[in-house]
């Protein structure tokens, strides 16, 4: 078995994330966060959600068949990720560290009933994948705030009101 795509991964993580892979890649994080699955999980259950991914996209792809990042029917794509990711029980599990572990830098343990099923790695559970991580997770520009006790915004900005990009905001007032 060869070893899961970094690629592959980083346009699973734009997916499951929302950002953008120049975000990912920005924080420095995305091979890092790639090792440490591997390490969790196994690279049998790293490809598995990946292949999962790829069949997800496929499905989203429209007549045509176009596996190109655009354009998906993002309510097709939507429901193939449900269903093929997120309902499986040894995938979904997995899906959603992948997000917790972009959004907040730490890997969580998975479910005991994961464990007990499908087995357990060496990195398996909670920890900090880096000191960074913790400054770097996607959590921090989601919410338009810099991580307390890191990144300070500098003297004075607590007197202004928090800026929060109009992509977040999805039609929604201020």
């Amino acid at each position: 078995m060869t070893a899961p795509s970094f690629e592959r991964f980083l346009l699973l993580s734009v997916d499951l994330t929302a950002f953008e892979a120049t975000d990912l890649l920005g924080t420095g994080m995305a091979h890092k966060y790639l090792a440490k699955v591997r390490a969790a999980c196994g690279d049998e259950a790293v490809t598995a959600l990946l292949d999962a991914h790829r069949a997800a996209r496929a499905d989203a792809a429209g007549p045509a068949g176009n596996r190109a990042r655009t354009p998906l029917d993002r309510d097709l794509f939507d429901r193939a990720l449900r269903h093929r990711i997120f309902c499986d029980d040894r995938l979904g599990p997995v899906a959603r560290n992948v997000i917790k572990l972009w959004y907040a830098g730490m890997w969580y343990a998975l479910p005991p009933e994961w464990t007990d099923r499908y087995g357990t790695c060496t990195a398996a559970g909670t920890s900090t994948v880096t000191a960074a991580a913790y400054q770097e997770g996607l959590l921090w520009r989601a919410i338009g705030a810099n991580p307390p006790g890191a990144k300070a915004p500098g003297y004075g900005s607590w007197a202004k009101p928090p800026r929060i990009a109009e992509r977040y905001l999805k039609g929604a007032s201020r």
